[in-house]
């Protein structure tokens, strides 16, 4: 998935893929170093979050805080997916982030849904996070909110950890904030992976994460290397400066009144109707208006999903802690983070 969607933004771009020895922070830490040692890229993205901050502790934190300082100072810049658990079942953003996401020193990359609008024209960009209800299994569920469930959704929040940086002076708390930026990571609005197995080859629907918004920003910041001419480095910093109009902030979403699922299910009690809102009583939190969509798996069973549904963490106008302070809208933010109009010839 990583080199597929990174060159599916960037076709030109050379991938170098560094395959760490084991899964242990040392193992990974080694892998990073490595690549500041050798030079062997300038953005590099990292779709892995290692532990929680709640679970992580001073050595682990100050180990990977240290070689991606390293790799900032060496105009590299390192991004690191904020994970699919959303606020880690704390009920709050305060603390709900990963590591090494959580570094000052990484780009922290979050997610969105991207709907086509059934209701007209054009795409839905909404921060990523699922709910699940089950309307039909083996037949009608009444009443369906018993099996309603938190799917997935992108990770952000404040550390607990890290002081605020400079750079986002003007956001509310004291710790640093996540994410930075974002892209694409629904899995139901992701990406289809080509793969080859016995010769022929398959294409794998439903593919997604903040895996894949990783690799998917990274391929954009090559090009904005490419386009400047010379890497620009960190993309944190560079992403918090930019204006209206360089970056597409993502806003809380409108309900699609007209096509969203509402319906009434018959039992010996009577008739119930069940609006979007209804079916998802409970998992809300703040968020009241948001696009869903039925979902018939097979021929008895049937879900319906909610997007923008993202645990306790939510969207607004501005920074938040789902998409940061939003998503790269092709060359207006490319121009926005180099400072020029034209770019450097295509190699």
């Amino acid at each position: 998935m990583d080199i597929q969607s990174a060159h599916s933004i960037a076709p030109g771009a050379k991938i170098v893929v560094v395959a760490s020895a084991g899964q242990d922070n040392e193992d990974q830490i080694a892998s990073l170093q490595y690549i500041i040692d050798k030079k062997l890229a300038y953005t590099v993205s990292s779709s892995w979050e290692n532990d929680d901050e709640i679970i992580s502790g001073p050595a682990e934190e100050n180990a990977f805080n240290a070689v991606l300082k390293k790799g900032a100072a060496a105009g590299i810049s390192f991004q690191f997916s904020t994970g699919d658990s959303g606020d880690l079942g704390l009920g709050t953003p305060v603390g709900a982030v990963g590591v090494p996401s959580n570094s000052p020193y990484a780009t922290a990359v979050g997610g969105t849904s991207i709907l086509n609008n059934p209701s007209g024209t054009g795409q839905i960009v909404a921060g990523w996070g699922n709910n699940l209800v089950y309307v039909a299994s083996g037949g009608p569920t009444d009443p369906p909110t018993d099996d309603s469930f938190f799917y997935a959704g992108a990770g952000g929040g404040e550390s607990a950890y890290y002081a605020k940086p400079a750079w986002q002076k003007s956001l509310s708390g004291t710790g640093r904030q996540v994410p930075d930026v974002s892209a694409v990571a629904d899995p139901f609005t992701g990406v289809v992976v080509i793969y080859t197995s016995n010769g022929k080859q398959y294409a794998e629907a439903g593919v997604g994460g903040t895996s894949l918004a990783s690799p998917v920003f990274s391929a954009i910041w090559a090009i904005a290397d490419q386009y400047n001419g010379k890497p620009i480095g960190f993309a944190a910093p560079a992403v918090a400066k930019l204006k209206a109009g360089q970056i597409t902030d993502v806003l809380p979403t409108s309900s699609l009144v007209a096509s969203d699922p509402a319906g009434t299910v018959y039992d010996s009690s009577g008739a119930t109707f069940y609006s979007a809102n209804d079916l998802f009583t409970g998992l809300l939190y703040s968020q009241t208006k948001f696009p869903s969509a039925i979902w018939p798996f097979d021929s008895s069973d049937a879900l319906v999903l909610g997007f923008g549904t993202d645990s306790s963490l939510t969207v607004t106008p501005g920074w938040d802690n789902v998409t940061g302070f939003g998503e790269p809208n092709g060359l207006p933010f490319i121009q926005g983070v180099t400072g020029k109009t034209t770019g450097a010839a295509i190699k």
